[in-house]
């Protein structure tokens, strides 16, 4: 337990850099993460469930004019995290789809509520910007490294923290889940539905907006949802 427990931290912070001061690839997106976390956890259909599902919420987050987008990069992380948690504390196929539907939720409000703590780096990072103009025309060369790796200690920081944080509540509400399991089972299945018909608003959306490497990206989540279904139906 303490091994994927460790990388699911690890893999929060490595997810916040990412998004932010490095690469910037797809490693961060939810259906990337959730498929390195089914590997770490040994629970394949429970993290590309989820991950599925906060692939197809991230894909309509939209940074139009100045506003912030949420996180979906440390929401992802902290989605699939929480439900393998979760799912990891029952063998039972109720407790994994309620713990899915949780781990969505988590998700969702993981990534909305850090879109205060995403301004406030924005900020300390332009404040780094200005020191590290000034130490340059002041001599200092090694100012733009230090800059940087300053930027990349805070965002890793940041990410591992958040996760701490979600999985810490869902530690503690992990009692409250399993005895409602039944019902969010329920409900999960209820939903399923409502995911695939927004994915494939996404993807068609995509198309004709000829983004085609997004739509490719939708094509593989909606895949990988029709498969999680269709293997874990009874």
């Amino acid at each position: 337990m303490k091994g994927p427990l460790l990388g699911t931290l690890l893999a929060g912070g490595l997810a916040a850099l990412d998004a932010t001061p490095v690469a910037q690839t797809l490693a961060s997106q939810p259906l990337v993460v959730a498929t390195a976390l089914g590997v770490l956890w040994g629970d394949w259909s429970t993290a590309l469930a989820v991950g599925t599902v906060l692939q197809i919420l991230a894909a309509s987050t939209l940074p139009i004019g100045a506003r912030t987008p949420e996180d979906y990069a440390v929401g992802g992380v902290v989605g699939t995290g929480v439900a393998l948690y979760l799912a990891s504390q029952a063998p039972f196929e109720h407790v994994r789809q309620a713990s899915s539907l949780v781990g969505v939720m988590f998700g969702l409000t993981a990534a909305s509520l850090s879109v205060p703590l995403l301004r406030w780096q924005r900020r300390h990072n332009e404040g780094l910007a200005r020191w590290c103009e000034a130490s340059l025309r002041a001599g200092n060369e090694g100012a733009l490294g230090q800059a940087q790796g300053a930027a990349v200690a805070l965002a890793f920081a940041v990410g591992l923290v958040t996760c701490v944080v979600w999985l810490v509540l869902a530690r503690w509400g992990a009692p409250l889940v399993e005895r409602e399991s039944l019902r969010l089972a329920g409900a999960w299945h209820l939903l399923q539905p409502l995911w695939l018909g927004f994915g494939f608003a996404q993807l068609l959306h995509a198309f004709v907006q000829r983004r085609l490497e997004r739509a490719g990206v939708f094509a593989a989540a909606l895949v990988a949802a029709w498969l999680v279904i269709v293997a874990g139906s009874p």
